[in-house]
């Protein structure tokens, strides 16, 4: 069972016709729920191995938006059997984009609120932000 996104998910971004067609092996008519799942699947695998950089449960960011939308296009794009077209490649990258964005930290899904796990023998101070550091210097 996908975690990020489900069959309804898919028929409420897409095309019921487009879903028809890139699912049904048997030419019968009818959206294969079997073959979505599976790639909805595959799609979960690739969010949650970015996500998993920077939450420790990425399971728990189900029904988020965004992993939703994510997790659509990229299930979207693995049904096509052959070359898909440039619209799906895009949002296909777009989505590997957001992924990229969220496991560097640049995008954000818990709204700032992420704490970095506790490392041993760490030792945390609190004073004035530095003047001088390797971010204030970097154009010199």
């Amino acid at each position: 069972m996908p975690v990020f996104a489900d069959l309804a998910a898919m028929q409420a971004r897409f095309e019921e016709r487009d879903l028809i067609e890139l699912s049904d092996a048997q030419a019968i008519g009818v959206i294969d729920a079997i073959r979505i799942d599976q790639a909805l699947a595959r799609a979960d695998a690739a969010i949650a191995g970015y996500v998993a950089n920077r939450h420790a449960d990425a399971a728990g960011f189900a029904g988020h938006a965004l992993l939703t939308d994510i997790a659509c296009d990229l299930a979207f794009a693995d049904l096509w059997r052959s070359d898909p077209p440039e619209w799906v490649k895009d949002r296909r990258k777009a989505a590997y984009g957001q992924l990229a964005d969220i496991s560097a930290g640049k995008l954000k899904l818990d709204n700032g609120q992420e704490e970095a796990a506790p490392r041993p023998g760490q030792i945390l101070t609190s004073g004035a932000d530095r003047l001088l550091g390797r971010d204030s210097l970097s154009g010199f």
